[in-house]
């Protein structure tokens, strides 16, 4: 049986995807293996959208060129259009795949009322108490998203934590119909990996751990 630490080394960040269709039951067992990450007061901040339709993926596709567009216009990019049509590439390859998750951020209470209290009287929101915290909420969903992708490997699939997407939320929002209050945080392809990734290379451990 391979150790956690070989099968997490093994994971890849997959952009190609074979169409084989993704049973429900495996759907399921990815989301489940997502929200049973820790949360920040076991908030449970989050919120996911399946997207397993060609119609829809292609209307989050356009969603996106549409964002790419409206965010670059007006700039000396707007009238570039190798690189808006390179950015609209690099943004939209995820329609091609069977499954394509959105992850969304929903709200985080706070469990400390008196503490929360404080932040209040003093003027402090509640985005910039999340920030000033740590960002909870943020790193909660990061590790719902990371369980995600685990189970999707242990499942025998493949898929690209994407976040450049989100530079068309709104329009995202819109074609699936999620709630304002939602934040949009991740668009995760999953499927049939189409293709063999080369090595990833690691830093070596020196550099990111000290133990004192």
């Amino acid at each position: 049986m391979t150790d956690f630490l070989t099968f997490a080394l093994s994971r890849r960040s997959i952009r190609k995807f074979e169409p084989t269709p993704i049973p429900e039951e495996h759907i399921r067992a990815m989301v489940e293996a997502a929200h049973c990450a820790p949360s920040g007061c076991n908030s449970q901040c989050w919120q996911f959208v399946a997207v397993t339709g060609q119609p829809m993926r292609e209307k989050l596709a356009q969603a996106v060129r549409e964002g790419i567009r409206s965010f670059f216009e007006g700039t000396e990019l707007a009238d570039d259009e190798a690189f808006l049509q390179g950015r609209e590439k690099a943004f939209t390859f995820f329609q091609r795949a069977p499954l394509v998750f959105l992850v969304f951020l929903d709200h985080m209470d706070y469990y400390e009322k008196k503490t929360l209290g404080v932040y209040e009287r003093r003027g402090i929101g509640h985005r910039d108490m999340m920030d000033r915290m740590g960002y909870p909420d943020v790193l909660s969903v990061g590790a719902a998203v990371e369980n995600l992708l685990l189970q999707v490997q242990q499942l025998g699939y493949g898929a690209c934590w994407m976040n450049d997407p989100i530079m068309a939320e709104k329009q995202i929002k819109a074609a699936v119909g999620a709630d304002d209050s939602l934040r949009l945080m991740s668009v995760i392809p999953v499927g049939v990996p189409a293709y063999t990734p080369r090595e990833k290379v690691q830093k070596p451990l020196e550099q990111v751990l000290r133990i004192l």
